[in-house]
């Protein structure tokens, strides 16, 4: 528990209903897929559908995937979603600028997660989620760089690694602004 800010993930609930939010006293958490550098996702894969890249990136072949959910299951931070629906985006509003890996349609029946917009990032962009943030609270860049945003972050932000002690040596972080 984070008794300066009076946080407790440990007990917190992760379900909560979106018309009434927020609510005095509450927290929200945003949480994805955290990209860690030991994945537990990967390994219980039976068809080998999902895998870490050499840039650190967790991805899923939705053509490999079979839907069975083990990745789900292993995922601590639940940030694995089975698509339940057909794609039903008109073709003329999909991006035509797709990744095999990253921001094609998913078909139903598969395993989706964040793939930090892989597309974006390979061609030396930010995730959307970075670049569209109205109050710039998402970070993303190369730890190794020492003038890299996300290091200046690292240095001298208050960070919070969630669940850290299951030792999955997640990618993404959490800070706090002050």
């Amino acid at each position: 528990m984070d008794k300066e800010h009076g946080v407790d993930v440990m007990h917190s609930d992760p379900y909560y209903n979106p018309d009434a939010v927020p609510r005095e006293g509450h927290f929200y958490m945003p949480v994805q897929c955290h990209h860690c550098r030991n994945p537990p996702c990967t390994k219980v894969c039976p068809v080998k559908a999902t895998w870490q890249e050499p840039d650190g990136i967790v991805v899923i072949d939705y053509d490999r995937c079979v839907g069975c959910r083990c990745c789900m299951a292993a995922c601590p931070y639940g940030a694995r979603h089975f698509n339940w629906g057909e794609p039903h985006l008109p073709v003329a509003d999909l991006n035509p600028e797709t990744h095999y890996l990253g921001n094609r349609p998913r078909p139903k029946g598969v395993v989706e997660k964040c793939t930090f917009c892989i597309q974006r990032v390979r061609a030396g962009r930010y995730p959307a989620c970075v670049e569209v943030c109205p109050v710039g609270a998402r970070k993303f860049g190369n730890l190794l760089d020492p003038n890299s945003e996300i290091r200046y972050v690292m240095e001298r932000k208050r960070v919070f690694i969630f669940k850290e002690e299951l030792n999955t040596q997640p990618r993404f972080y959490y800070f706090y602004a002050t």
